[in-house]
C-alpha cells in the first residue's frame, strides 16, 4: 500500500458506531435506517402536511404546543405539551420512537417517569402492536403514526435536517464516557477522535451526493455555501434562497460589459428581492449619507427592473430569523456577501475555482512537501472584504460601525471549507478516482492550528473531556474537533444527553481501548 493510499479517509468509526447509534426499521420489503433524533426534530419543528391529524384509533388531533425538548434527564422526549383529542385539551408529555413497539421494548408502561405521557408518536406502527396503550382505564396514551403526515419523505427530511442547530445544552457533571476516555492513552484517544472526524466528512459526503447528481457540483456548492452563511439560525432560509434562484439563471440576467463592482450590486438587488427582505422596512432615507442613499436607490431601481423579468415569487420575509442572532450574523450582510462570492467566481464557478487552486497546491506539495502555509489560502477562500456599505453596517440604515468588519471573516470561511468544501471535494475525488486529491483533502482537514469552535464543541470539551488539559491538548486540528461533533450527534443528541441509555462508553471500551 502506498503512502497516498494509507492516507485516505476511512470508515472505521462508522462501522463500530453504526450498530449503536442507529435503529434498523423494516417497512414492508424495504429496510430504512432512521435515527430516533430525526423523529424528535420532525416533532420539534412540526414538519407535517397541512392536513388534519388523527390517532391510529381515528381521534382527531390538534397540536397547540409540541412541548419542550427534554435534554439531560430521564423521562419522555417532550414535556408540557398541549394536545387536543377530539376537541378536549390535554396537558402532558410526548414520547417519540421510530417504531410503536419500542414503547413496550423500553417498558415505559411500567416506568412512573412516563405517567404523564398523553401522546405516543412514532414513524411506523408495528404489526405486532395493535392494541391501544393504557396505563389504566381512565388514562389512555393516544398514538400518532407519522408516516402519512410528513411534509416530505422520511429520507428527504433526514437529509435536509441540520442536527447541529437543534437544542443541545444541559451542562451537568461529566458524561459516563469521560472515565473510559480519560483512561485511554493519547495515541488511542487520537485514533478515536480522528476516526470520528473522518466519519463526519464521509457522512456529509453522503448527504451531498444525491444533490450533486441532480444539480451538479456548482449549484450544490453554491447552495452549501449559502447554507453555511446562514449559520446558526438561517441555514435553511439561505439554502431555500439559493435553490429558488439557481446560479445558471442568475448569471443570465447580469450585464456582460459591467465591471465587477457593478455586477455585485446587480446580484445583491436580485438576491435581496427574491429573499423577501426588500424593500427594507427599517430604512429611513432622510437619515442616510449621500453615498449610502445612492447605494439604496440603485438597489431599488435594479430590483424594480429585475422584478418584471425574473419569474420567481419572492420568499416570505418571515422565514428570516433575527432574534437570538448577533447583529454581525444578520442575513442582510450575509446575502450581500453571497453576492460578492458569486460575482468573484462568475466566469468559471466557485467550485471550479476552488478545485483549480487546490490542484495547484497539490502540485507544489508533491514537489516540495505539504505544509500548513500551503493550505492557508483555502481556509481564507470564502473571505469577503470589499469597500461597500455592509462592511460598516449591520442593518439597512443602521448606525455606522467604528471599524470595518468583514461580512465573511477567516473563522466563518474556515467553517465553510471544513463543512462544505472538503466533503464536496471528496465526492469529486472519488468520482474521478483520484487518490492524490483525496489524500490532499485529508491533509487539508488535518492542517492548521486554529480549529473551528462552536457551542456544541465547547459543550463536549466539558461533558466528555472534562476540561482536562491533557485531553484538550489533543484537539489540534479540525479533524479532531469535528470528531467530537460526530460523537455528539451519534450519541449525546441521540440519547438526549441521558448517559444511562448511551452505549458510547461501551464503544470506547470495546473498539478503542
Amino acid at each position: 500500500m502506498t503512502k497516498v493510499e494509507e492516507g485516505l479517509f476511512t470508515d472505521y468509526y462508522l462501522k463500530v458506531a453504526g450498530s449503536f447509534s442507529e435503529l434498523e426499521v423494516r417497512e414492508e420489503e424495504n429496510k430504512i435506517r432512521v435515527p430516533e433524533k430525526v423523529i424528535r426534530c420532525i416533532w420539534n419543528d412540526q414538519l407535517f402536511k397541512p392536513v388534519p391529524l388523527f390517532t391510529v384509533a381515528g381521534e382527531k388531533i390538534e397540536i397547540e404546543s409540541p412541548g419542550f425538548w427534554n435534554f439531560g434527564s430521564s423521562g419522555p422526549d417532550f414535556s408540557s405539551a398541549r394536545i387536543r383529542i377530539n376537541g378536549k385539551l390535554l396537558n402532558g408529555d410526548v414520547e417519540l420512537h421510530v417504531h410503536s413497539v419500542d414503547w413496550d421494548r423500553h417498558q415505559h408502561g411500567k416506568n412512573s417517569d412516563y405517567d404523564n405521557v398523553v401522546l405516543h408518536v412514532f414513524m411506523w406502527k408495528s404489526k405486532e402492536a395493535n392494541k391501544k396503550l393504557n396505563r389504566e382505564e381512565t388514562k389512555p396514551v393516544y398514538e400518532l403514526e407519522l408516516k402519512s403526515y410528513l411534509e416530505k419523505g422520511i429520507l428527504e427530511l433526514t437529509e435536509s435536517l441540520d442536527f447541529d442547530s437543534y437544542p443541545i445544552f444541559n451542562e451537568f457533571n461529566f458524561g459516563l464516557c469521560h472515565e473510559p476516555i480519560n483512561n485511554l492513552s493519547e495515541e488511542k484517544l487520537s485514533h478515536l477522535l480522528n476516526s470520528a472526524g473522518e466519519a463526519r466528512i464521509l457522512s456529509k459526503m453522503d448527504r451531498f451526493h444525491d444533490r450533486v447528481i441532480i444539480d451538479g457540483y456548482e449549484q450544490t456548492f453554491y447552495e452549501c455555501v449559502a447554507e453555511a452563511l446562514g449559520y446558526p439560525s438561517n441555514k435553511k432560509s439561505f439554502q431555500t434562497l439559493a435553490s429558488a434562484l439557481p446560479l445558471n439563471k442568475l448569471k443570465r440576467f447580469l450585464p456582460e460589459n459591467a465591471n465587477q463592482a457593478e455586477k455585485v450590486i446587480h446580484v445583491q438587488a436580485i438576491l435581496f428581492g427574491i429573499s423577501g427582505l426588500f424593500p427594507f422596512k427599517s430604512l429611513k432615507k432622510d437619515l442616510l449619507t449621500p453615498k449610502d442613499l445612492k447605494y439604496f436607490e440603485k438597489l431599488t431601481d435594479l430590483w424594480r427592473d429585475y422584478e418584471q423579468k425574473i419569474e420567481i415569487t419572492p420568499l416570505s420575509a418571515d422565514i428570516w430569523k433575527f432574534k437570538g442572532n448577533r447583529p454581525a450574523n444578520y442575513p442582510y450582510r450575509r446575502i450581500a456577501a453571497l453576492a460578492n462570492l458569486v460575482v468573484r467566481h462568475i466566469e468559471y464557478g466557485m467550485f471550479e475555482d476552488f478545485l483549480t487552486l487546490f490542484k495547484s497546491a497539490i502540485s507544489k506539495g508533491e514537489k516540495k512537501g505539504y505544509n500548513s502555509r500551503l493550505f492557508k489560502p483555502f481556509f481564507e477562500f470564502f473571505c469577503v472584504d470589499s469597500p461597500e456599505y455592509w462592511d460598516l453596517h449591520y442593518t439597512p440604515g443602521g448606525k455606522e460601525l467604528t471599524s470595518v468588519q468583514k461580512p465573511i471573516g477567516v473563522s466563518r470561511s474556515r467553517e465553510i471549507t471544513v463543512n462544505m468544501a472538503i466533503p464536496l471535494g471528496l465526492i469529486y475525488a472519488r468520482a474521478s478516482k483520484s487518490d492524490v486529491l483525496e489524500y490532499a483533502l485529508k491533509i487539508l482537514y488535518e492542517s492548521g492550528n486554529k480549529p473551528v469552535d462552536n457551542k456544541s464543541i465547547r459543550f463536549m470539551k466539558r461533558f466528555i473531556l472534562g476540561e482536562d488539559k491533557r485531553l484538550l491538548g489533543l484537539l489540534k486540528t479540525d479533524k479532531q474537533t469535528q470528531g467530537l461533533m460526530q460523537v455528539f450527534q451519534d450519541y449525546c443528541a441521540q440519547n438526549k444527553n441521558n448517559c444511562s441509555q448511551c452505549r458510547f462508553p461501551d464503544v470506547v471500551k470495546r473498539h478503542f481501548s
